[in-house]
C-alpha cells in the first residue's frame, strides 16, 4: 500500500527562524570607536544580534550624534529597520551633553556615555586601573599599554579581554546605565556588550 500514515498530506512545520536584532550603534569618533565595535561584534558572534556601525563625521558633538542616530533611524524605517539604536558618546567637556541625553530619551535611543572619554574603556582591556587621567594621559596610557597607534586599533588588541573590562566597569559605576554620566573614570560600554552578547 503506497503511502501509508505518511503519505496523507500531513507537512512537518518547521519553527520559523527568529531574525538577529538589528542594532544601530552611531559613534562620535571616525575611528578607535568603530573599529572596536566591528571588533566586538566579530569578537562576541551572536545570531542575535547584528550591530550596524555608522561613522557619522559631525565632529565631537554629542547633541549633533544623536540628531544623526534619529535621522539615519527614521530613513531606515521603511526597509529593514531597526530594533535598538545606540549612541557612544565621550564627556570630554561637552556642553551638549545634557540636551544629547534628553533628546536620546525622548527618541528612546541609548545613548553611553564614557568618561572622561572612549580610552578609558580600551585601558580596562589590558589593566584594572581606575584612576582619574587627563585627555593626553589617557592618549598616552593606552598607546604605552599597545592598544591603540594613532586613532586605530592595533591588530592585536586583547579584545578576548572585554568581560574582564566590563567587570571593571562596573565595579568603577554600580550605578551604570544609559543617558546617565558615571563618575570619572566610567564608562557604559558593558551595556552594549551585554546587547550583542549571545542570549
Amino acid at each position: 500500500m503506497a503511502g501509508g500514515p505518511r503519505g496523507r498530506g500531513t507537512r512537518r512545520i518547521r519553527p520559523q527562524r527568529q531574525l538577529a536584532k538589528r542594532i544601530l550603534v552611531v559613534t562620535e569618533g571616525t575611528e578607535t570607536e568603530p573599529q572596536y565595535v566591528e571588533r566586538l561584534g566579530g569578537f562576541l558572534r551572536s545570531k542575535g544580534a547584528t550591530a550596524i556601525v555608522k561613522r557619522v563625521g559631525v565632529g565631537s558633538d554629542p547633541l549633533k550624534v544623536v540628531r544623526k542616530c534619529v535621522e539615519i533611524r527614521d530613513r531606515a524605517e521603511g526597509d529593514a529597520g531597526f530594533d535598538e539604536c545606540v549612541c557612544l558618546v565621550d564627556v570630554d567637556q561637552h556642553a551638549s551633553l545634557p540636551a544629547a541625553c534628553r533628546l536620546a530619551e525622548k527618541e528612546s535611543i541609548l545613548l553611553l556615555v564614557s568618561n572622561l572619554k572612549f580610552e578609558v574603556w580600551l585601558r580596562w582591556h589590558a589593566e584594572d586601573k581606575r584612576s582619574a587621567l587627563t585627555t593626553s594621559q589617557l592618549d598616552h596610557r593606552v598607546k604605552d599599554l599597545k592598544l591603540v597607534s594613532g586613532k586605530s586599533l592595533l591588530p592585536r588588541f586583547p579584545i578576548e579581554q572585554v568581560h574582564a573590562a566590563c567587570d571593571i566597569a562596573r565595579k568603577a559605576d554600580p550605578g551604570m546605565a544609559a543617558l546617565r554620566v558615571g563618575p570619572d573614570p566610567s564608562s557604559a560600554m558593558p551595556l552594549l556588550v551585554d546587547l550583542l552578547s549571545p542570549r
